[in-house]
């Protein structure tokens, strides 16, 4: 009897897609960001279901969402993004998430790899180049079956401290071209470990300078705002008895500012800076640089610096250490070095008392806000302790520290490279990423930077709260006029905006407040309600609000 052999069923080979995609589940990264073109289509089509693709209806929007994601959850999240045109769309959000340091991977779109040399229709001739000095690395595999190699450099590299942003871009055909799939196994299952602090002696160095002070001082910055490095900044500055003042314009919030030892924010002039640290023999800036200077007063950094005290610092970024202005410097986690410091401080040093803060006016029953000092006044009263606040409103700064505490980690943002449209896209992501209520305060002008991302909000029903400060003008550019001296410029009103029909136009229900009553109401129906809500605050025109 004649036998046959049975059918041998013969494997595919996997594709550089699904060597991708396994990638993504290896690093946690299931939470997809994009705005899709045709580059993108072999990529998203037929996305496996578990992974979640979140739509934004621009780069620039859907990049400060997954900005937002990146930075909440303190690890990378990729973005799709269309060829040059959408990446070019997204370099500002890149910006500020170069400045954030947030562990973010943009994977861009390219034309097929027979067009390009051509500049074909929708090719990148300089994908590469085109987003250099907004992220820490940008690349273009040579080869279909160099792609996930690529993309685990990509997700590595945007991880490692100091975090930052990196752009890989992906030719279309790669997507369905076969894996090399021992090298994609080895990638996929690869660690970096990366957190560091310096070495004992140095340690040991550093806590007896703090701990043999006169009167230290810390200033605290973004890069201790995790958990761990929260709570450790909290912990040394009682051990110090030492006051702390926070980094102005500062990604992040690394020290709790109900502590007794908050000060506020230190001041952005050499001058500001030197005065305010006078009287301290010793400041210790931990993940803050040395130091954040917006203007430079009527005489230059270098001439402050005789009158500072001695400066140590503390980073994850090799290039902030070097470019300090003053003092010494220790690379390593921020947060495992203060916790490390914390060990080597022998109990409380001295004993500190809590500034006494004179309360912001309030306005009168039933009258209209006429400036940002009582709205803010107002929200302190009114928004729960676990409030994430995303923050773009950028008068008042020492009242909005004062009197709306940070008590938790992860409590506040702000935009990292000061580009404007990152609070309303950033809270979209930041609600994604956790179920604490999200306030994005922002003005009336910085909320058109990215107003698409209301209907991201909309679509996934996240619960987070638009404070849009409405006074119908740029309000922190007349106050930087008025301080100058400076005549009339252009361009400073935005007239005949109606906030609410536009929340509403993309699905976001909207009321708008011109008293304290009013905003106690609207943000309570806000934050009470399922969904995303939008509270405009009307502030008289030309007073004092963002």
């Amino acid at each position: 009897m004649k036998t046959t052999k049975p059918a041998q069923t013969v494997q595919p080979a996997q594709t550089v897609r699904q060597a991708a995609f396994d990638l993504l589940r290896a690093h946690d990264a299931t939470v997809l960001f994009g705005n899709p073109g045709t580059t993108e289509l072999p990529f998203l089509t037929g996305l496996p279901e578990d992974l979640r693709y979140v739509l934004g209806l621009n780069e620039a929007s859907v990049t400060g969402i997954a900005d937002g994601y990146a930075q909440a959850t303190g690890r990378p999240a990729v973005v799709n993004l269309h060829t040059a045109a959408g990446l070019g769309n997204a370099i500002g959000a890149l910006v500020n998430a170069r400045g954030a340091r947030s562990p973010l991977v943009a994977l861009v779109g390219q034309q097929s790899r027979g067009l390009i040399g051509s500049a074909g229709a929708l090719a990148n001739t300089e994908p590469v180049t085109l987003p250099l000095g907004a992220v820490k690395h940008s690349e273009e595999p040579a080869r279909a079956d160099e792609v996930p190699a690529a993309l685990s450099r990509a997700l590595h590299i945007a991880a490692q401290p100091p975090a930052g942003p990196v752009v890989l871009s992906v030719p279309m055909d790669d997507w369905s071209r076969p894996a090399d799939e021992e090298a994609a196994r080895v990638s996929a299952g690869r660690t970096v470990h990366s957190r560091t602090v310096p070495e004992p002696a140095a340690l040991d160095a550093l806590a007896r300078a703090l701990t043999g002070a006169r009167a230290p001082a810390m200033v605290v910055g973004p890069d201790a705002a995790t958990d761990e490095g929260f709570e450790a900044a909290g912990r040394l500055a009682h051990l110090l008895g030492t006051p702390v003042w926070i980094d102005g314009w500062g990604a992040r919030c690394g020290f709790p500012t109900g502590h007794p030892a908050f000060r506020g924010v230190l001041p952005m002039s050499p001058q500001g800076v030197a005065k305010t640290l006078s009287g301290h023999d010793l400041v210790l800036c931990a993940g803050a640089p040395v130091f954040r200077y917006l203007s430079e007063g009527p005489e230059d950094a270098a001439s402050a610096l005789p009158e500072m005290p001695r400066v140590l610092a503390l980073t994850s970024d090799p290039a902030e250490a070097a470019r300090a202005v003053a003092g010494d410097a220790y690379c390593g986690d921020v947060g495992l070095t203060l916790r490390e410091l914390c060990r080597r401080v022998p109990g409380p040093v001295r004993a500190l008392e809590a500034p006494a803060r004179t309360p912001l006016p309030a306005p009168a029953p039933g009258a209209r806000f006429t400036g940002q000092p009582e709205v803010i006044g107002t929200l302190a009263g009114l928004l729960p302790e676990e409030t994430v606040l995303v923050h773009e409103a950028a008068r008042e700064f020492p009242l909005l520290w004062s009197h709306l505490p940070h008590r938790l980690p992860g409590s506040y943002y702000f935009p990292g490279g000061y580009g404007l449209g990152f609070a309303t896209a950033g809270a979209v992501g930041i609600q994604l990423a956790t179920e604490r209520p999200v306030v994005a305060l922002v003005g009336d002008g910085a909320l058109q930077y990215t107003v698409q991302a209301l209907w991201t909000a909309a679509q996934h029903r996240l619960p987070v709260t638009f404070a849009v400060l409405d006074n119908g003008e740029y309000g922190v550019l007349k106050d930087q006029l008025s301080a100058d001296g400076t005549a009339r410029t252009p361009g400073m009103d935005i007239p005949s905006i109606d906030v609410c029909a536009l929340a509403r136009g993309y699905g976001v229900p909207a009321r708008g407040a011109d008293t304290a009553e009013e905003l106690a109401s609207a943000l309570a129906w806000a934050l009470e309600n399922p969904g995303p809500h939008l509270v405009a605050i009307r502030v008289e025109e030309g007073a004092r609000a963002a």
